[in-house]
């Protein structure tokens, strides 16, 4: 007998946060248990498989799993209602994939197995799909709530969640200054993620940017923001930071602005 709800629940940031805490449960709990620290998780092709899949394959489950059930996963990845962002913000995910470009022609290639390269990919791949159902997708279709929605509060939740989705990685070995550091910058991240899956109107183009995102920052071995930045990269960032903080301005300029699904 099929169990799932005959009609989808409206969408609302407490479902979503409802469905979302398991995941912040399921992810440190199986990380701890692999005993692999998140400082060294991606360094080698059994790391990845002990470290990554695991729990990023039983988040994604659990995710798509309630998703379905609430009748949301649907909405969450069909073609979204067209964005009033203004068209300059597709600079956002060109100044990312620019980045990403840059990480990619500067990785040592020569010293990774084929086999590791195949495994990472599949693993970011997982972990992109993952975070962006659960962020772009789950919170941000709960953020708009019944009837019409804001981009600005869409925008701001998921990304908040997103950035606080980061901090048990403090569970798994990494420091607390650096935990407190990707909370800050995975909540600007999600802001241009958000952004871009309303411009493109699809949870897809997010999902590829996140995984190449990760991918490339695992085999040019660079967590920008820092030192290791060239000046073409360091330019691409500072315009992207720039478009981001614009469309903060400019989603809150028009906050009272409706979009109907």
């Amino acid at each position: 007998m099929n169990s799932a709800p005959t009609t989808p629940r409206p969408p609302s940031i407490a479902h979503a946060v409802m469905i979302l805490l398991p995941a912040f449960i399921i992810l440190p709990l199986v990380g701890r248990f692999s005993g692999v620290d998140y400082d060294v998780i991606a360094d080698t092709t059994a790391n990845v498989l002990r470290g990554v899949v695991p729990m990023v394959g039983l988040s994604l489950a659990w995710g798509l799993f309630m998703a379905g059930r609430s009748g949301w996963l649907k909405p969450i990845f069909a073609r979204q209602p067209p964005s009033a962002f203004p068209k300059f913000f597709w600079l956002i995910p060109a100044c990312w994939f620019g980045m990403c470009l840059i990480r990619l022609v500067s990785s040592p290639w020569p010293s990774f197995d084929v086999s590791y390269l195949l495994v990472l990919a599949f693993a970011m791949t997982l972990v992109g799909f993952n975070e962006e159902l659960l962020f772009r997708g789950i919170l941000a279709y709960g953020a708009r709530g019944p009837g019409p929605w804001s981009e600005a509060r869409t925008m701001l939740v998921s990304a908040l969640g997103f950035g606080l989705f980061h901090l048990p990685n403090l569970l798994v070995g990494q420091a607390l200054n650096l935990t407190l550091v990707q909370v800050t910058y995975a909540f600007f991240m999600g802001i241009a993620l958000t952004v871009s899956m309303r411009i493109s109107r699809t949870i897809l183009l997010p999902v590829a940017m996140h995984a190449l995102w990760d991918f490339s920052t695992f085999t040019s071995k660079t967590h920008p923001p820092g030192p290791e930045f060239t000046y073409p990269s360091f330019a691409l960032f500072f315009t992207t930071l720039i478009l981001i903080l614009a469309a903060v301005i400019w989603c809150l300029g028009k906050k009272r602005h409706s979009v109907h699904a």
